[in-house]
């Protein structure tokens, strides 16, 4: 081994070692989801696929034509911010939960959410299985 090598072995061992000895007390570091603006599409778009922890302003709702889908649009322009995603077979949740019209109730609401965002017909959205996932926020 080189002259110089040996050095950098010697600090990576020395820094394994440290870890090793420190391991319960990283134990106690909480990592949390990345934050998210609900009305940035990059950071949308930059954090497919990812769990995360949204906020925004839920500027309009809609129930699809076929009254399948809730959708809660964040921002003026549905189509670049996030659309957080209801399904019908999710409503029976929101409603055992005292929540009997999640359209009408998260309506210019400032909330924050948890989940994966996904990129669907072009546009960033988050499905929401249980009213656990969004908090209306003061």
């Amino acid at each position: 081994m080189k002259k110089g090598n040996l050095g950098k072995f010697k600090a990576f061992i020395i820094l394994g070692l440290v870890l090793t000895l420190n391991l319960p007390a990283l134990a106690f570091i909480e990592f949390k989801n990345p934050s998210v603006d609900a009305e940035n599409l990059v950071q949308l778009v930059n954090s497919t696929s990812k769990h995360v922890k949204i906020t925004g302003t839920i500027c309009s709702s809609k129930i699809s034509d076929n009254s399948k889908v809730i959708f809660l649009n964040f921002g003026k322009n549905f189509n670049t911010s996030l659309s957080a995603v209801i399904y019908d077979f999710d409503v029976h949740s929101f409603i055992d939960a005292g929540i009997d019209n999640p359209q009408a109730y998260f309506k210019n609401k400032k909330v924050v959410m948890e989940g994966v965002i996904r990129i669907a017909n072009g546009k960033p959205e988050i499905v929401i299985n249980s009213p656990k996932q969004i908090k209306i926020v003061d």
